[in-house]
């Protein structure tokens, strides 16, 4: 899953564990280390969503059927594509409106990382300032996903354009969408 599951899988957690689960992907590029147990317990859940995804029976199968040039990154084809459906399904997810939703939350994440002066701050305010968790609901930005994607290293270069990969198997990424992230939801409700 990408940054607008790991937001919502985040729901019920603390500040902290939300800011960790989020943003895990980023400690290394960063030079971050986790500031806090509740922070680290975060990059545990993100660790462990991603784990299960990428072990997911009804996901799997699916990366055969990306383009070779891509589908050695087809998990992370599988985890934009889930923010895409996320994003076009909220409404059976969420009774608070998508844009709130993403506000109100990552305001409390982008508090807790200024209280920490944590050096993924301004990563942060940059995802908020271009609406990164929101523009995941539309092919074009689905496009500008995959294009910052696609930036962050030579080995990453073949996901520009892999929104087509979406668009072309738009049918079965959706049915194992449909299957996979309420069991993942289930998985990471927070202790009562």
């Amino acid at each position: 899953m990408n940054l607008l599951a790991h937001l919502h899988l985040s729901e019920g957690r603390s500040p902290a564990e939300t800011a960790g689960n989020l943003l895990a992907d980023f400690l290394r590029r960063f030079g971050a280390a986790p500031p806090d147990d509740a922070f680290a317990a975060g990059v545990r859940l993100h660790r462990a969503i991603d784990a299960f995804a990428e072990a997911h029976p009804r996901l799997r199968p699916l990366r055969a059927r990306f383009s070779p040039a891509r589908r050695r990154l087809g998990g992370i084809i599988l985890d934009v594509a889930g923010d895409h459906f996320l994003a076009q399904e909220w409404a059976a997810f969420s009774p608070v409106p998508l844009r709130a939703y993403v506000a109100d939350r990552l305001a409390a994440v982008q508090r807790h990382l200024r209280a920490q002066a944590s050096p993924l701050g301004p990563l942060l305010d940059r995802a908020i300032a271009e609406e990164w968790l929101l523009e995941c609901g539309t092919l074009d930005g689905l496009g500008r996903t995959f294009l910052r994607i696609s930036r962050r290293s030579p080995a990453a270069a073949p996901l520009r354009g892999a929104e087509e990969e979406i668009e072309r198997h738009w049918p079965a990424l959706r049915a194992a969408f449909a299957d996979f992230y309420p069991q993942l939801r289930a998985r990471c409700a927070p202790p009562p």
